[in-house]
Parts: C-alpha cells; sequence; structure tokens
C-alpha cells in the first residue's frame, strides 16, 4: 500500500522533470547576425528558380543585380542601377531565418565571409506562400571573385549553359507553333518595328520608373506598340496582337469581338491593316533571347487617319 502511494506522488513530479528536459532540448531560436560579413561588399552573381534555370517558359528571366553591404546597427546599403548611388535600409528580423530588408521577405540559407545565399519570400497576411517563394538569390564577396574565382562580376552573371539549353528548347517550340500563345514566349530582346516612310509613325510604350507597380520586366513581358498610320483609306483605331515569326512575318492574334458571328471578318479586315502598312512599310526585327531568333506574341495599337 505504502509503495502504491510513493508511485502516486512520484508520478506528477517525474511528468513536471520530463516537461522540463523536454522544453530545455529544443534549440533556442537565435536572432541571426551579420557580424561576421559587416562591411564585406557582397556583389549578386545569380538569381534562378529553383529548377537551377533563370528563366521560366513565359520567357521571364530572373536577373541577378543587387550589390550591398551590411553595416552594423542591423541595416544594409544596396546599390541601385536606377538612382545610381546605395540606399540604405534596416533590416527588420522575424521567424527563424526570416528577414525584411528593401521591401522584400528574404529568408537566409548561408552567410558567410566568402558567400551568401538568399530566398525570395512570397508572404500574404504573415504567412510564408511555399509555392511562390521559388526564386533564391547567390552572393560572392567581391575579394572571393577577384582573388579565389579570378573572374569578374559581369561574366559569372550572364545566363549559364543549362539555361542556353532550355532557351533552346523553347525557341524550337515556338518556331514549330508560331501561332499559338501558349506555345510562343516573350523575347528577352522584344521585336523592333521601325518605319521606312515618314505616314507611319511607330513607337514602343514604357512603364515609368517612378510607377508604383514597375518592373523593368514588363517592357519585354507584355511589349506593345502604338502605330499612326496618315493617309489611311478610312479614319480607324484597332488594338490587337499579332505573331511575329522569326523571320518578321505578322500574323493577327487575339483581339476584343462584341459577338462571336463578328471575329472571322474583324480579322480579314485587322490582317489586311497588318499587311497593307505594316508588313509592307515597316521594318521588322524578330524578337530574340540569348541572341537566338523566335516567334512571340506582341500588343498593337494601331490608329489610322484619312487625312
Amino acid at each position: 500500500m505504502l509503495n502504491k502511494l510513493l508511485q502516486q506522488a512520484w508520478l506528477p513530479l517525474m511528468a513536471f522533470v520530463l516537461c522540463v528536459s523536454c522544453n530545455r532540448s529544443k534549440p533556442e531560436v537565435q536572432r541571426p547576425s551579420f557580424k561576421q560579413v559587416e562591411g564585406i561588399k557582397f556583389i549578386e552573381v545569380r538569381r534562378e528558380f529553383d529548377t537551377g534555370l533563370s528563366f521560366n517558359e513565359n520567357g521571364f528571366q530572373q536577373v541577378p543585380e543587387w550589390t550591398l553591404y551590411f553595416l552594423p546597427g542591423d541595416s544594409v546599403k544596396i546599390y541601385s542601377p536606377f538612382e545610381k548611388r546605395y540606399i540604405f535600409y534596416p533590416i527588420y528580423f522575424d521567424h527563424e531565418q526570416v528577414i525584411n530588408f528593401a521591401r522584400e521577405w528574404l529568408r537566409l540559407i548561408h552567410v558567410s565571409k566568402d558567400s551568401l545565399v538568399l530566398q525570395l519570400l512570397k508572404v500574404q497576411s504573415r504567412e510564408v506562400k511555399k509555392d511562390l517563394s521559388k526564386v533564391y538569390m547567390r552572393f560572392y564577396s567581391e575579394g572571393y571573385i577577384q582573388d579565389v574565382l579570378k573572374a569578374d562580376a559581369d561574366s559569372l552573371r550572364r545566363p549559364n549553359s543549362r539555361d542556353t539549353q532550355f532557351i533552346r528548347q523553347l525557341v524550337t517550340r515556338a518556331n514549330e507553333h508560331s501561332l499559338l500563345s501558349d506555345s510562343v514566349f516573350a523575347a528577352r530582346k522584344p521585336v523592333v518595328f521601325k518605319s521606312k516612310v515618314e505616314a507611319i509613325k511607330v513607337s514602343k510604350r514604357t512603364t515609368p520608373k517612378d510607377a508604383i507597380d514597375y518592373s523593368a520586366a514588363n517592357d519585354y513581358l507584355n511589349p506593345e506598340y502604338d502605330i499612326e498610320i496618315s493617309g489611311a483609306y478610312k479614319d480607324f483605331s484597332n488594338s490587337f496582337t499579332v505573331f511575329v515569326d522569326a523571320t518578321g512575318k505578322m500574323t493577327v492574334g487575339h483581339f476584343a469581338v462584341l459577338e462571336k458571328e463578328f471575329e472571322a471578318p474583324q480579322r480579314k479586315v485587322l490582317q489586311a491593316i497588318t499587311d497593307l502598312y505594316l508588313q509592307r512599310y515597316l521594318e521588322i526585327q524578330p524578337g530574340s533571347t540569348l541572341g537566338i531568333l523566335h516567334a512571340t506574341e506582341v500588343m498593337l495599337h494601331v490608329k489610322g487617319t484619312k487625312e
């Protein structure tokens, strides 16, 4: 009976000891420190998807562009190629290895005096969206690039052989199916239109750098062109896409139409405008990626005036 009472008395104490032991066995979450790398110039040499490629199937390219220094007091300075100066940002620490600076959420993957690896995170309502957080940034210190790799940052930033092989595959598909939106892809160097006559003026739309949603990628992912034709057969204004193949031939793609029955006649009109004015009087340089010409789809806003 006494032994049974002693066992009952020990049970709560043992449970408490086990609980404390379990809690102590868990590693404490430590605030990441940049002390060891303060003042070192880091240059981003590679930005890629989790596929290991810097391009995706739409033609979007991850471009390494950051140069940064970590500073005392949990801050960082990053060179802005647009403002041509360094901009200072405070570093905000979240849970685990997640930090925020330069309006980006990042996870620290690796930090040393020679290199950094950061993961770009997509955060919504304080939650990391894993399916959208698939981009990684690799940095080397300036000293490591010069003294160990015996290279320069510009050469390291260029697309590698895997990127080239991937683009060649996309080009083959695009050129074989040049009239299909889901087969062509955005050209890293978009189509260039140059007028051969004074009666036709062409300008490419660009996104203002001070726009809230500015992205340098917009200008090649969704290229748009304004074309004005003087002395047209009548006044008209139409917006439509054209497929421009690797030889510069244009075929009307997509356009808005109110009723399905009007689609075929409208397509005929738009293709006639394209053949009569644009194909004949524009010098067309097809789009290309990594120097390889390929079919792509672009948006045209064409306005014709009779007089």
